[in-house]
């Protein structure tokens, strides 16, 4: 399945990864969601167009027993411009259920030499979407999901995630030495993070984060463990009000309810420290749903 994939964008294989297709097949991609063959394949076109037939310079792949991800970039042959994109699905091992992929809409807008706002105009209609105007504060005796309630892993993983998943839903900054080694490989999606080893950005992104958006609340949706290579990956949302200032003397104009879907894809050491993690956004997408302007975190 890993290979079908890849080959779509590498090769344009639209054929090898139709027979992977049911008629009732979702495809979510830019908040839009596309069912059965025909309307998926307008998707893989698109791509295709923007940035179909590149090299192959990384992957990761996390394969679980009914959910699974993969992670992978690819290049120009200059390797002057590249373009990442994650991809969480449920199969049977031999069909594709529902897919969402999440694409680095930042980096399509340098690879295609238009500016964020011509790449936001050519995205799709997002899907209509319902958020929840929870508001933790209120309900401190709540109970939040745990990263054990959405996914099955060893003990021993167990403890590293609910620590990791501590810092994004109770704001546990102090717990990133204890969760990533000193020398792990971060990406961000639309964020440069070259030349950056250990968790320095994932923290810098996080305080910036929190700091523009108020009432923000992490949740957990997906979660999928692959024993044979220690790998993990987490499909999970961010909720907040988004404030808009308005030209005069900062008065505030609006507050806009948004939801930034993210999938975490991490590769773990034999001590369970995290050593490399992917961390995908869909970030012109979300302007587009919520018509606001890049870059708002």
């Amino acid at each position: 399945m890993f290979n079908k994939l890849i080959e779509l964008y590498t090769k344009g294989d639209i054929a090898q990864l139709s027979t992977s297709i049911l008629h009732s097949t979702s495809w979510k991609q830019h908040d839009f969601t596309a069912y059965g063959n025909m309307q998926i394949e307008t998707l893989w076109l698109k791509s295709l167009a923007q940035f179909g037939f590149l090299t192959l310079t990384k992957k990761q792949q996390v394969q679980g027993e009914n959910f699974s991800a993969l992670y992978f970039e690819l290049a120009t042959e200059d390797n002057e411009n590249s373009i990442s994109l994650t991809l969480i699905f449920e199969h049977n091992h031999s069909h594709i259920k529902q897919l969402h992929c999440v694409i680095d809409t930042v980096k399509l807008s340098d690879l295609l030499a238009l500016s964020v706002e011509e790449v936001i105009a050519q995205l799709p209609t997002p899907d209509p979407l319902l958020l929840s105007q929870f508001d933790h504060q209120m309900h401190p005796q709540s109970y939040h999901a745990q990263p054990q309630d959405v996914g099955e892993m060893p003990a021993s993983v167990n403890l590293t995630m609910s620590k990791w998943w501590s810092i994004w839903q109770q704001k546990d900054i102090a717990s990133f030495d204890k969760v990533y080694a000193s020398d792990a490989d971060v990406n961000i999606a639309g964020i440069d993070c070259q030349g950056v080893k250990g968790f320095l950005p994932l923290r810098i992104f996080m305080l910036n984060l929190h700091n523009r958006i108020n009432r923000s609340y992490c949740q957990l949706e997906r979660l999928t463990f692959d024993v044979e290579n220690n790998s993990i990956a987490i499909q999970w949302h961010i909720d907040g009000d988004f404030v808009v200032k308005g030209v005069v003397k900062g008065v505030v104009s609006s507050v806009k309810r948004l939801r930034i879907p993210v999938v975490s894809m991490m590769q773990l050491n034999d001590d369970n420290l995290i050593i490399a993690e992917q961390l995908q956004v869909d970030w012109l997408a979300i302007c587009k749903s919520y018509n606001i302007e890049y870059p708002f975190i």
